[in-house]
């Protein structure tokens, strides 16, 4: 059994995605935990955070035995479904050791929020990113020796153990006492907030995980493989706007228990620090894209539209914009709320895709999650916090979004004729589009600063924070 061709990877790769989904609790119960503790951490009691730990500690040791139970029954299931490259047995166990760590990871993982909830991640993510480096190196390795596929698994599984019992070391050594019992062993608190999570979780799942199945159902498996390739360009670079957006959550979580913080300014500043880095990456994916995927793959089957790009781009705009306000929302526990908002996204997005892959194609596709997401979400979860955090009027919200729209669909406007003709020009070889992607990439970053920094008060405020922060931390250096 050896690492060769297509059918491993493909294998490999169809596990993983069903292993998202056995894994679902796992972001889920971060955010119900973390939101729990950035109270009793703020105001520094030790036994409400043993409280809510020991609760919580419980329900993650059933967790894994539910997950280890079900990866058991998928993995003498799996190798039914579709026609594996190896045996029944050798397809068996490479599900189970591919999913058992993730079960294991659930009695490990308890200690590692509360770090994270108490913003000292960074001591634990340096480790982390190690591992996943080492990771890399050895099945670089393991490939070029052609090392038998089995060490591929076990790199994998390895991984994941290993960096969650150097996190859970770390956290327990800076937090001893939470090896101690609670006076009160039976909070339920987290249990309550878990399933609220679990509920958002499983509804973002079907709103960015149904399109390949709604495409290969109506259009066959060589559509889905086209979209397929759309969307991992896309996806991957909306992850990465989204997770620089998405770091600060754990201090907002402490800046909402601190009475004497001015909230709604620092959201201000978040928004157009979002707004800035969302009208970036969504700008160039719509201008670059009608060109970049055919000629990266290869093959005309892949040219995309300008009509797909743009709700690709406008997606993308979107997904990172709406990050500040679902932080804030998260932060405060108002994910509770949005119960039955999670439901009707998820609802609309399905059938909207259903109607109108039948009509349109790709493009229906695409356009039901922009449909989706600017009436079902834009409506709800802005007017949900603006209630209840900052006791503001909305329509301040919906203008600020109104101003920064105009000036995406401009900048996004005006850089799609500057491309069509000048660097898109006659470029055909895939190292000088790359070159050409970056010279417009900075010239976009360029003209938004400018119009940013020229437009908005709270945009210029947050480079004067990260100055002043800068500063401080020279400042400290020096007297050290």
């Amino acid at each position: 059994m050896r690492l060769y061709g297509s059918e491993i990877n493909g294998l490999q790769l169809t596990i993983a995605q069903i292993i998202t989904f056995l894994n679902i609790c796992e972001l889920a119960y971060s955010l119900a935990f973390r939101q729990l503790l950035y109270k009793p951490l703020a105001e520094g009691d030790q036994e409400g955070v043993k409280k809510i730990y020991y609760g919580a500690v419980k329900i993650f040791r059933k967790t894994g035995v539910v997950v280890l139970c079900a990866a058991a029954v998928a993995a003498l299931l799996f190798p039914f479904f579709s026609e594996s490259p190896l045996n029944y047995l050798q397809t068996a166990g490479t599900f189970l050791m591919l999913a058992v760590p993730y079960g294991i990871s659930y009695f490990l993982m308890g200690p590692n929020f509360v770090i994270m909830a108490d913003q000292k991640e960074y001591r634990i993510n340096i480790w982390i990113q190690s591992f996943s480096i080492l990771r890399m190196i050895l099945m670089v390795v393991c490939i070029l020796l052609k090392m038998d596929f089995f060490w591929i698994l076990v790199i994998e599984g390895a991984n994941i153990l290993c960096a969650n019992t150097m996190a859970r070391h770390i956290a327990l050594k800076a937090y001893p006492w939470l090896k101690e019992e609670p006076a009160d062993r039976n909070d339920r608190s987290f249990e309550k907030r878990a399933g609220y999570a679990m509920i958002q979780r499983l509804s973002e799942l079907a709103t960015t995980q149904t399109d390949n199945i709604v495409v290969s159902g109506f259009m066959g498996y060589t559509m889905s493989s086209v979209y397929g390739t759309y969307s991992y360009l896309t996806d991957n670079i909306g992850k990465i706007t989204q997770t620089m957006v998405q770091s600060p959550m754990n201090s907002f979580g402490n800046l909402f228990n601190d009475k004497r913080a001015d909230s709604y300014a620092i959201f201000t500043e978040f928004f157009n620090f979002a707004t800035y880095i969302s009208t970036i990456v969504a700008t160039v994916i719509f201008i670059v894209m009608p060109q970049f995927v055919p000629v990266w793959m290869g093959n005309p089957l892949y040219q995309a539209s300008v009509p797909i790009c743009f709700f690709f781009g406008l997606n993308i705009y979107y997904m990172t914009m709406r990050q500040p306000v679902i932080i804030v929302r998260d932060a405060n526990g108002l994910y509770v709320n949005a119960k039955n908002n999670a439901y009707l996204l998820a609802a609309v997005k399905v059938i909207l895709s259903v109607i109108l892959v039948r009509v349109l194609g790709l493009l229906g596709v695409v356009l039901a999650t922009t449909i989706s997401y600017w009436t079902v979400d834009f409506l709800y979860n802005p007017k949900l916090i603006y209630d209840r955090v900052f006791r503001l009027p909305v329509w301040r919200y919906y203008l600020m979004v109104a101003l920064r729209l105009i000036i995406a669909l401009a900048v996004g406007g005006a850089g799609f004729v500057f491309w069509n003709q000048t660097l898109a020009a006659g470029t055909t070889g895939k190292l000088q589009l790359v070159l050409n992607i970056i010279i417009l990439g900075l010239i976009d970053m360029l003209v938004c600063t400018i119009i940013y920094a020229a437009a908005f008060k709270s945009f210029r405020n947050l480079f004067r924070r990260l100055r002043s922060v800068l500063a401080r931390r020279r400042n400290a250096g020096t007297k050290a």
